[in-house]
């Protein structure tokens, strides 16, 4: 105990004695020192639309794949995996030896039946049964037998021809009419064959067409599922391909602000870790709120020329419901952040007032959105520093 009561005796005397370290030299010193030079701006109201953010994913607004519509083996391949194709280019070639063949075999088929039926060469909408060669002669020979019945018929009511020769012409007349209906089926019979070969031939043709694979649209392939040299069966995958222009991107809105969304509203959306941002709109709102996360489904159409964006990505969207709205906006160095709490310096009467405020959207350039703690007519130091105190005596520049 002996050894503490020098020690006690002397902290006693510094706490009683008045100089630097004495209570309130602290604070009588900051009032001593120079005013710090500082610049600082002025709080004012800003455009600054109000938005709904979301986090979703893009989709491609088209997913296909194509495949063959015939049998037969790979022939060639013009497109792999990347490959950026437009509507209407060759993707793929089916060998066509054989569906050729299957053309010209259907083709003669066709020329065959058109020569028997006299219209080699005259169009099809010419045809007439009337005009083919064994109508004609059927029909010369109906008329020669009505001709030579009914002069036998007047010779026989005078009695120059006997009645044995009148039903002898009757007789030749009925068999004239028979034969004649007869050709007449047999034509009628050969048009309806060449009507089915030609159905026959188009079939060939639109087979040995589709030989020739092609784009269906706008895009770029993101799978090959087969190789040059291997039989296909019909319907088998040949490439998958996703158009990447337009991008489909869905949003999860929470059910209290569902009321506000409408179809045309404008869609920001940002990739995760990326500086790409992309506007687009809202094109369709689900007429229902999904039960067990409590949001709505929102579709957007984001523009995306320049194939950046890719389908099952996840972004970050905002939609704008008021595009009229105002806001305070303060640069980003005019906000300093310690142990997690964000606070701006503002100037009043010549020193520093410490204020706590709320942020918002983190917008370009530099410029950070305030939703509480600063009010219009503040003056705030820009750049602020987490060395600055409050109550510091400041002179702004």
């Amino acid at each position: 105990m002996r050894s503490l009561a020098p020690i006690l005796a002397l902290v006693a005397l510094l706490t009683s004695c008045s100089g630097p370290y004495a209570p309130g030299a602290v604070s009588e010193a900051k009032q001593a020192a120079p005013a710090l030079p500082v610049k600082s701006v002025t709080v004012q109201l800003s455009p600054l639309p109000e938005v709904i953010s979301a986090n979703g994913e893009l989709f491609a607004e088209e997913l296909t794949t194509v495949s063959a519509k015939v049998p037969g083996r790979v022939f060639k391949l013009f497109a792999d995996l990347g490959s950026l194709v437009k509507a209407g280019d060759i993707l793929a070639e089916i060998e066509k030896t054989e569906y050729e063949f299957r053309v010209r075999q259907t083709e003669a088929t066709v020329d065959q039946i058109r020569a028997r039926l006299a219209i080699a060469n005259r169009p099809d909408e010419e045809f007439s049964a009337e005009r083919t060669a064994t109508v004609r002669e059927a029909m010369a020979a109906l008329k020669e037998a009505r001709f030579i019945f009914d002069t036998t018929a007047r010779l026989q009511k005078e009695g120059v021809v006997s009645r044995i020769e009148f039903e002898k012409a009757q007789v030749r007349r009925d068999g004239s009419e028979a034969h004649y209906s007869a050709v007449l089926a047999d034509v009628m019979q050969l048009r309806a064959q060449l009507s089915e070969r030609r159905a026959t031939l188009a079939l060939a043709r639109q087979q040995l067409d589709d030989c020739t694979i092609r784009a269906p649209f706008t895009g770029a392939v993101t799978r090959r599922s087969t190789s040059v040299g291997e039989y296909l069966p019909i319907n088998a995958p040949i490439l998958t391909i996703v158009r990447q222009h337009p991008l489909r991107v869905r949003l999860d809105v929470p059910e209290r602000l569902a009321a506000r969304i409408a179809r045309g509203q404008a869609i920001e959306v940002r990739l995760e870790g990326s500086p790409i941002v992309r506007v687009g709109r809202v094109v369709r709102v689900s007429p229902a709120i999904e039960v067990q996360s409590r949001s709505l489904m929102v579709e957007g159409e984001i523009p995306n020329l320049d194939g950046v964006l890719r389908p099952g990505s996840f972004v970050q969207g905002m939609i704008t419901l008021n595009a009229a709205s105002q806001g305070i906006v303060v640069p980003g160095n005019a906000v300093v952040s310690f142990a997690g709490i964000e606070r701006s310096f503002v100037v009043k009467d010549g020193a520093l007032e410490d204020r706590i405020v709320k942020t918002g959207r983190r917008l370009e350039p530099n410029s950070i959105e305030i939703l509480e703690g600063l009010q219009p007519g503040d003056h705030i130091v820009n750049p602020a520093s987490d060395r600055m105190t409050k109550g510091q005596k400041v002179k702004e520049n």
